[in-house]
């Protein structure tokens, strides 16, 4: 059984967001079975700490994504959404836009402490433009690339958003699309433990 990292919960606070949802984009391994977060590099852009599934945060190890991060907090939204574009080898799923998982925010905590201590020496440490770095703890769901669901600009602009479904979307789903979302991915096979040990196996590697 895959054992998750206990966090110190110590100045985070109990979230109650609304049924909505936001994108979190992240890069993922070319080389892994399922499809983790890129944390070797793979991609040439960057190496990617989040989502976290070791112990179940968003924000707290990273800064990649904190401006996304806020908005969805600010919107109060009560789910992240992963998506990636896929440029690995697996043809059936190549330079599609996949979401691969979820989280439900529990608890929320203003980390811009933590990283002014751990990054400020970063070369380019871009939350020291913001007033607060959010970081979120909850429940997390993962699956693998086959149950996956690939979202595409067919579905945003059927669902009335705007943008494309590429790295840069940052929309905000409204509850009926959340859930549409949270849906597919309860009604597939969790991974997240098989991401943990894949994730596991590579720090081991390092």
């Amino acid at each position: 059984m895959t054992i998750r990292t206990q966090i110190n919960f110590d100045g985070w606070q109990d979230y109650r967001g609304k049924p909505g949802g936001a994108i979190i984009y992240t890069e993922t391994s070319h080389n892994s079975i399922v499809p983790v977060r890129d944390q070797l590099n793979e991609n040439g852009n960057g190496v990617f700490l989040d989502p976290n599934y070791e112990t179940g945060t968003v924000g707290l190890f990273a800064y990649t994504n904190t401006k996304d991060i806020n908005k969805a907090i600010r919107s109060k939204v009560r789910y992240l959404f992963f998506g990636t574009r896929y440029e690995g080898s697996n043809l059936n799923y190549k330079n599609k836009y996949l979401i691969i998982g979820y989280q439900r925010i529990d608890k929320i905590k203003d980390v811009r402490g933590l990283h002014l201590q751990q990054h400020l020496n970063d070369l380019n440490p871009t939350f020291l433009t913001l007033d607060i770095c959010m970081a979120t703890w909850g429940l997390m769901r993962f699956v693998s690339f086959e149950d996956s669901y690939v979202l595409t600009d067919e579905t945003l602009h059927e669902w009335g958003y705007s943008g494309r479904a590429a790295r840069p979307l940052r929309t905000v789903f409204k509850e009926e699309h959340a859930k549409i979302l949270v849906e597919h991915f309860d009604s597939k096979t969790d991974q997240t433990d098989e991401y943990i040990d894949t994730i596991l196996e590579y720090s081991e590697d390092e």
